[in-house]
């Protein structure tokens, strides 16, 4: 097994390069997000009917952002996609790889989605737990691996979209890397309760939990600590923005 920093020497390195295509390719991204608007009259009205949730919490890049992630890593030739039908929805095969890469999108008038937390599902993550950051019972038990039966680590990384459905432009878009399940050592049970009912599944586990990045922000098994979130948009953040969608201090 690798040992605890040589796991994050691999996480940061695969995040800095997913942080750099993103910046790279900002200006196309952020266009692609906003291209519903040109055919907004066609779909807003049915949208509206067919929301789970009321119209301002309901948003309208949750299925949308993954597309415009989707065409952008297809471009990314570094990364080749895996066809396993576990993980999340961008899987990618590198040479000491498996890459996860989730897009989880909110609007700001629905804080129960962001402010300090990002709801993981099973198949997203390798982080095991029995019990939550607040001592709670909380059985949850992660469908990727660790390290996968080819010996290559099992990575996972989320995009998040802090939006208004009346605004072109996201207030925040953040990348976040989150620890590999050999790292519990080190960060604990950084985790809260998920959103699915109070009962175990067939695989005899919860369905989800909301990760706590504020207990995890850091590379902590690294030289100086490098952050383990990066604010992909806008460039000139200020303080209150990292509180208010964050609930973050600083980074």
């Amino acid at each position: 097994m690798p040992t605890l920093r040589e796991i994050e020497n691999i996480e940061k390195r695969y995040f800095d390069d997913i942080a750099f295509f993103i910046d790279k390719n900002l200006s196309w991204f952020l266009d692609r997000l906003k291209s519903k608007n040109e055919i907004r009259t066609d779909w807003l009205d049915i949208f509206k009917k067919t929301s789970r949730e009321a119209y301002n919490q309901s948003s309208e890049l949750d299925t949308g952002a993954e597309r415009v992630i989707h065409n952008l890593f297809g471009q990314y030739r570094a990364l080749a996609v895996n066809s396993s039908p576990i993980g999340s929805d961008l899987m990618f095969e590198t040479p000491d790889a498996f890459i996860h890469l989730e897009v989880k999108t909110a609007t700001d008038s629905n804080p129960a989605d962001f402010k300090g937390k990002i709801q993981i599902a099973q198949n997203q993550t390798t982080y095991a737990i029995s019990q939550t950051s607040r001592g709670n019972h909380y059985p949850f038990i992660p469908s990727l691996p660790t390290v996968y039966s080819n010996k290559k680590i099992c990575l996972t990384y989320v995009i998040q979209i802090i939006h208004n459905n009346t605004e072109d432009l996201p207030k925040i878009i953040t990348l976040f890397s989150i620890p590999n399940g050999l790292l519990k050592s080190t960060y604990g049970n950084c985790v809260n309760s998920g959103k699915h009912a109070q009962v175990l599944n067939r695989l005899n586990s919860r369905g989800d939990i909301r990760f706590l990045y504020k207990k995890a922000k850091k590379f902590e098994n690294l030289k100086d600590k490098p952050d383990r979130i990066k604010i992909i948009y806008p460039k000139d953040f200020s303080k209150e923005l990292i509180k208010k969608y964050l609930d973050l201090d600083e980074l």
